[in-house]
């Protein structure tokens, strides 16, 4: 376990695809850290969804809609990827003091 005083980055029980290796990419509609995207997907659903997904793995590994319904992954989900989106030019996002805001849904 990674002391109060240890940082993500020099925790030395963390693999190195669990410790970003770029800084956070902003672009369209996802906030990109090292693998993992946390992204809104399916703009053509029924329902808005908010993703987090693995590059490394390819896998979905949470999905939440709008509705306030929760999927698991379960380590076998590859829809509603954050990777599947292209990179767009950054204005899908809002900085703010505030949460980080997709579209309609805050982080």
């Amino acid at each position: 376990t990674q002391s109060p005083t240890q940082s993500p980055s020099t925790d030395p029980s963390l693999s190195p695809s669990k410790v970003p290796s770029t800084s956070p990419t902003l672009r369209g509609d996802f906030l990109q850290i090292g693998d993992w995207r946390l992204a809104h997907v399916c703009e053509t659903c029924g329902r808005s969804h908010f993703s987090i997904s693995s590059q490394a793995n390819g896998k979905t590994s949470e999905i939440f809609r709008d509705d306030g319904v929760h999927h698991s992954g379960s380590g076998v989900r590859t829809d509603f990827h954050g990777f599947d989106l292209s990179s767009g030019d950054g204005t899908g996002l809002t900085f703010s003091a505030q949460p980080i805001v997709f579209g309609d849904k805050a982080v």
